[in-house]
């Protein structure tokens, strides 16, 4: 089982491709990414890979993958790991000039994982990338809320947790919303506060500083600190960016 609240170790026997460090239990949160994506790869083009962990309490045993880190919210490239993995072998077999220790390593990959990548893989005929929808195991008891975005990760929790009624972000004035996550949070509603604060976020990154004691206060109450404590990590990339 993976610890999706931390960077995942290589298990015994196996080979680590970095060191670890004293930060590796709480994993960096890339620009303008959120919490709920857990990176475990990079395409170097400043748009990473990793998991998407809506709710990390539940201890799956595996996650979605997923593209972020550039535009707002995540693109799904594959319903599990092994998926994602084929994927991202897959973009590898279609550069052109790939280096031939680079083909030995996907070569090595394929084999002793089992995966079957192809130039082709997640093409369709007409050259562009086939769309995979999110699909997440909603547990008895418990909602999916999505966010307004369209990127489909939203908010997962315990249903008592939302409003009666599927929350619609109407954006406005930062006060105003503020305000409206603030009335949330006090009546006992943090998966719905949380779903207005991260769609805020998306509408407007330059926020994210107002944002965030209302966020880390919404995980707290959701029982997720670790994802309250990942908002600490991405504090000081927004406060570089704006002063």
């Amino acid at each position: 089982m993976f610890d999706l609240e931390s960077t995942p170790g290589a298990p015994d026997g196996w080979e680590s491709a970095h060191a670890p460090t004293r930060q590796d239990h709480v994993p960096p949160v890339p620009l303008f990414a959120i919490p709920e994506l857990v990176q475990f790869g990079h395409l170097g083009t400043g748009t990473y890979v990793g998991w998407v962990v809506p709710a990390p309490e539940l201890r799956g045993t595996d996650h979605p993958v997923a593209l972020f880190g550039q535009d707002p919210g995540a693109r799904i490239i594959g319903r599990d790991t092994r998926a994602g993995l084929e994927w991202m072998l897959s973009l590898g077999l279609r550069q052109a000039h790939l280096r031939a220790d680079d083909r030995a390593l996907i070569a090595r990959l394929v084999a002793e994982l089992d995966l079957h990548p192809t130039p082709e893989y997640g093409i369709t005929p007409d050259g562009f990338d086939v769309v995979v929808s999110l699909e997440l195991t909603v547990p008895a008891g418990w909602r999916h809320e999505p966010d307004v975005n369209g990127a489909g990760i939203g908010v997962l929790a315990l249903a008592d947790a939302f409003t009666d009624r599927s929350y619609v972000y109407a954006g406005g004035h930062l006060d105003e919303i503020l305000a409206e996550a603030e009335r949330l949070l006090e009546a006992g509603f943090p998966a719905t506060a949380l779903v207005e604060l991260i769609d805020a976020f998306h509408d407007d990154r330059h926020r994210f500083a107002h944002l965030d004691s209302l966020w880390a206060r919404a995980y707290q109450d959701l029982g997720r600190p670790r994802s309250a404590a990942r908002l600490d990590t991405m504090l000081p990339l927004y406060q570089r960016l704006h002063p």
